[in-house]
């Protein structure tokens, strides 16, 4: 019986060596800066009463690089190439953040700030256009220039 089972098995899992390239198997990995990099539209959303989107909005429309990048923020979900979700955790003066490729569903970046000397919309803003920095600095898929 557990003979039968390895020759079956055997024949349903092809080796290794039959033709799979590894290499070219793992570049096409999912890569998040190369998300960041090619996004062109933004949709912020908040799960908390303590924060208004607007606010986030204003924030990022007013840094030159936004601008330079090319970005826009829209109204519509689903036009959006990356989501900002914002949430606040209970009792406290945290808010945390992610940054969501909606197609994917998956997380490409996050954060957290804390809503002690500042305003959270300018810290997310910072903390965005920071992380946005690091990746058009480099090359796609991680080689760098």
């Amino acid at each position: 019986m557990l003979l039968l089972a390895a020759v079956c098995l055997a024949a349903v899992v092809p080796p290794v060596s039959a033709g799979v390239d590894l290499q070219s198997a793992a570049s096409t990995r999912y890569n998040p800066a190369d998300v960041l990099r090619a996004a062109r539209t933004i949709y912020i959303r908040t799960n908390t009463v303590f924060f208004k989107p607007a606010t986030l909005e204003n924030g990022l429309l007013r840094r030159d690089e936004f601008q330079q990048w090319g970005l826009s923020i829209t109204r519509e979900e689903a036009e959006a190439d990356l989501i900002i979700e914002v949430d606040r955790k209970l009792f406290t003066s945290s808010f945390v953040f992610s940054v969501i490729d909606p197609h994917a569903k998956k997380v490409v970046a996050s954060g957290r700030v804390n809503s002690l000397g500042g305003t959270v919309e300018g810290k997310i803003t910072d903390s965005f256009i920071k992380r946005m920095r690091q990746v058009r600095a480099s090359s796609p898929s991680g080689q760098s220039k």
